[in-house]
């Protein structure tokens, strides 16, 4: 990767980051009482377009879905590669691999839960699962679920998505416990991303991917003991490629909040964790402080971006920034639909990355 090849693109990319909301715009948001009101704001943003073609406010997600799909054929247009939209559309590859797994081992539909984000042809993926399964009577609804800009992609790509997903299937049939697909499948994500950040050659994603890895290495810990499984389940659960070893977190099963915290305090998420987990909270709770920790590492590597002058993390950021204001809205919307508290929604509006 060279950087120059960005500047035309980066130059593209902070024209489009004008268009951001704002967490000024947002507060201002919530002041309207109503969803309709909210709508007739949004009418003078860049999502105007979207408002037109809505059949009734009810249907907002519509909205939310065309505004994010747009930014990415943005930034697809405009990047001299495609190494920093794998990385970024992994997440929805992934979420659409659990949605077909869990369509083969329940047997029943779920296409109202695929994302369209992707660009995995997953048609290839799910006549190779149904010939296995033979469960051909299903999944019809997936055949759209290739790039919207028909972007070619390898039989090598789509048979490593497909070994995932069997994977994730094989380990289900050796437990018949559906969290191991979950399990299976997070695994990958994450040993994938750290490919698409390597492949990539960008430091700065390379150790934000690896200390991501150790963050969810923590939570799995945690979650795992809330649960008050075995060592060997966390084994199961945890990522390779972080830059604490998975030894590392075997031995941290048996410590105790503070011990934990004090294990951590030298690791690069130190930083993070040290004020997040106490041992006044129950583990339960310990989790969700891990996930404001979780954010404010996402927030960090945003925030360092948008130092940089031209290069990937130009573009990286601005869909970490559009995708965080999908979100805000999201519950700025879904709380105007059902009245709720507006003190209530100012205190669930994540961090604004713009």
């Amino acid at each position: 990767m060279k950087k120059d090849d960005y500047i035309g693109a980066s130059i593209s990319t902070r024209m489009y980051e004008k268009n951001l909301l704002t967490r000024a715009d947002l507060e201002r948001l919530n002041d309207y009482d109503s969803l309709r009101d909210v709508l007739n704001q949004l009418n003078d943003t860049i999502y105007r377009e979207s408002i037109n073609n809505l059949a009734r406010p009810e249907e907002y997600e519509n909205i939310l879905k065309s505004e994010l799909r747009r930014s990415y054929e943005v930034i697809r247009d405009i990047a001299p590669d495609k190494d920093i939209l794998n990385y970024m559309q992994e997440k929805y590859n992934f979420h659409n691999l659990k949605v077909l797994i869990k369509e083969i081992v329940q047997d029943k539909d779920y296409s109202n839960l695929y994302l369209d984000m992707g660009d995995i042809d997953f048609s290839y993926i799910k006549k190779n699962l149904i010939k296995e399964e033979d469960k051909s009577n299903i999944f019809d609804n997936i055949e759209g679920l290739k790039s919207k800009k028909e972007v070619e992609i390898s039989k090598n790509v789509n048979d490593t998505y497909l070994a995932f997903a069997k994977k994730a299937l094989d380990k289900f049939k050796e437990t018949n416990n559906p969290q191991d697909i979950d399990i299976s499948l997070d695994k990958s994500y994450y040993e994938r991303l750290l490919e698409d950040a390597n492949n990539l050659g960008l430091e700065s994603l390379i150790d934000f991917t690896k200390e991501r890895i150790d963050l969810m290495n923590l939570k799995s810990l945690l979650r795992i003991k809330s649960q008050e499984e075995s060592i060997e389940k966390l084994d199961e659960a945890l990522i390779d490629g972080g830059f604490i070893e998975k030894d590392k977190f075997k031995e941290y099963f048996d410590f105790d909040i503070n011990t934990l915290q004090a294990g951590l305090s030298s690791q690069k998420v130190g930083k993070y964790v040290k004020d997040v987990l106490t041992d006044k909270d129950k583990l339960d709770n310990n989790i969700l402080n891990l996930e404001k920790a979780i954010d404010a590492h996402m927030a960090d590597f945003t925030r360092d971006s948008k130092m940089v002058t031209f290069g990937p993390e130009v573009l990286m950021n601005y869909i970490i920034s559009k995708e965080a204001e999908v979100k805000n809205l999201r519950i700025l919307l879904v709380s105007k639909q059902n009245k709720l508290p507006k003190e209530f929604t100012l205190e669930k509006l994540r961090k604004s990355y713009v």
